[in-house]
């Protein structure tokens, strides 16, 4: 489960970066949902991370970001990903 946790909290921070980068505005559910799990400890919601992910890719058009949110809702859908 460590496992799991440290790669959720490291795609939570790069979510957060690349929102910033990108010009997202901040006070979108997810990227709040996301913030404020990185402020409290909380773990991270993997479907908050599949959608905010999704959003990367829509406004982005990177396909590696693509490849992430669909990665994390195949991971949410089969119970994978789940803390």
């Amino acid at each position: 489960m460590a496992q799991i946790e440290t790669e959720l909290d490291t795609l939570r921070e790069r979510a957060l970066v690349l929102s910033e980068e990108l010009g997202l505005d901040r006070s979108a559910w997810y990227l709040r949902v996301l913030a404020d799990s990185q402020a409290t400890g909380l773990p991270v919601d993997v479907g908050v991370l599949v959608r905010a992910y999704w959003e990367l890719q829509r406004v982005s058009g990177r396909p590696e970001l693509r490849e992430e949110w669909r990665r994390l809702a195949d991971a949410l859908w089969q119970g994978d990903a789940t803390s």
